[in-house]
């Protein structure tokens, strides 16, 4: 099959697939992370039954009252490199798809 003069080189594709996941996932980290940490907090209040008998190490933690209150509370803690604390081993991990 003949090439197309306007077709980009295979190897240009693949590079600009791994630039585009490496970005979307480096930039979209600290949502990422909120996520989690709102997933463990349910998980956390589950297992608890949802009562107050939370041990003295969850009574410590923050409880977030959605997405923008654990972006903020991460931020107050750790800064910026807070927010994207564990950003790397995810652009290896995405960067391939």
């Amino acid at each position: 099959e003949k090439r197309e003069q306007n077709d980009l080189p295979f190897s240009y594709v693949v590079m600009c697939s791994a630039g585009a996941g490496a970005t979307a996932s480096w930039i979209t980290s600290p949502l990422d992370m909120a996520k989690l940490r709102l997933q463990i907090q349910r998980g956390n209040n589950s297992a608890s039954g949802g009562t107050d008998a939370l041990s003295p190490k969850m009574k410590n933690s923050n409880n977030h009252r959605g997405m923008v209150d654990c972006l903020s509370d991460i931020y107050k803690q750790g800064g910026i490199r807070g927010l994207f604390r564990g950003a790397g081993a995810r652009v290896i991990h995405f960067t391939p798809a």
